[in-house]
């Protein structure tokens, strides 16, 4: 019998010599691949870990084995076997990540103030390059949608990082382009499986950043038109092999702008765009909302650049030369903005 739950416990390990690593889950980064040697050549001392780490996570069945164990989690316990996934009401699944901001557990005073001085120097730098600095903030969905979480969590938005950064923005005087207002208590603008808006909601995104400057452009009008099936994030994390599916709209008139490199449909590090209905130049750092924002900030601007470059010190905007910069993050991850590099 030993035997037996011995050769069990070597499958999914033994099996990636026959079938090769799994596929990476939603959202996860690869792990380093093992290696017996560093870079300059020396000995790996740091390879048992990274054998852990690899096999952790890309052993032989596992998008199988994680999903059977979320489904028996859902329907035996009503939880999630994901730590990093909340199930909440009416299908709505939420990030764990966000639970401080919903609950109003906020960053020091201090440390709320040092981001609000972060953002003006590099407010100050894009200035002082000839260009125009805008700040915004992508909410967490259960800012804007909390009537789908569950009631063992206190609401406590009025204290989160966002609540109390705003203020300290308007005082400082950053540009700061409120999105909450705009986007708040339409469930439609977000998917309900996934952490990210919709169409919908980026191109009304797009349109206050676009107000912001003085233009109008009218993309949240849509009108917007089916086109295929979404798999949310979130419920790809918990069912690798689930076929739950939601809606995915576009928007029907079109986009005529141009890219040269988008070689990861949105994710990739840089994107650089040109669009003969544009005007001026753009260079936006942003984040994973970024992908359904891009392309209508890129339809409006001659030449743009979109960044997933994590450098948020004044340094990096003083060499950008551009008309317009955004800078765009998710509510989760304010505390990146910290002049030190801190992480939500």
């Amino acid at each position: 019998m030993a035997g037996i739950f011995l050769l069990l416990c070597l499958i999914p390990s033994v099996g990636m010599l026959l079938t090769g690593p799994s596929p990476l889950l939603a959202n996860e980064i690869a792990p380093r691949t093992p290696s017996l040697t560093a870079p300059d050549g020396s000995l790996n001392e740091n390879v048992l870990n990274e054998i852990t780490d690899y096999v952790g996570t890309r052993f032989a069945l596992r998008p199988a084995l994680v999903s059977a164990r979320s489904f028996l989690f859902e329907k035996l316990f009503h939880s999630s076997a994901e730590e990093q996934v909340l199930l909440g009401r009416d299908g709505q699944f939420y990030y764990t990540s966000t639970l401080d901001d919903y609950c109003g557990v906020s960053l020091s005073e201090s440390e709320l103030a040092a981001i609000a001085a972060n953002l003006k120097a590099i407010e100050n730098a894009v200035e002082e390059n000839g260009g125009r600095f805008l700040f915004t903030v992508a909410p967490n969905k259960n800012t804007l949608i909390p009537g789908g979480m569950p009631d063992r969590f206190p609401a406590g938005h009025d204290h989160s990082n966002l609540a109390q950064l705003v203020p300290l923005l308007q005082a400082e005087g950053v540009p700061y382009v409120d999105l909450q207002a705009v986007l708040a208590d339409d469930p439609t603008l977000y998917y309900k499986t996934d952490s990210h808006w919709t169409a919908e909601g980026a191109a009304l995104a797009a349109d206050t950043l676009l107000q912001a400057l003085g233009r109008e452009n009218r993309y949240g009008d849509g009108p917007f038109r089916e086109e295929g099936m979404h798999v949310g994030d979130l419920y790809q994390m918990l069912y690798p092999l689930g076929k739950g599916r939601e809606t995915e709209l576009v928007y029907a008139p079109g986009l005529n702008y141009e890219t040269a490199s988008d070689p990861r449909g949105g994710n990739a590090i840089t994107i650089r765009t040109s669009s003969a209905d544009g005007q001026g130049s753009l260079y936006c750092l942003r984040d994973s909302f970024g992908i359904a924002l891009y392309p209508y900030l890129a339809e409006a601007f001659a030449e743009a650049v979109f960044s997933r470059s994590a450098d948020y010190s004044p340094e990096a905007f003083s060499a950008l030369s551009a008309d317009v910069v955004i800078l765009e993050i998710v509510e989760r991850n304010l505390s990146s903005l910290l002049p030190d590099g801190g992480t939500a």
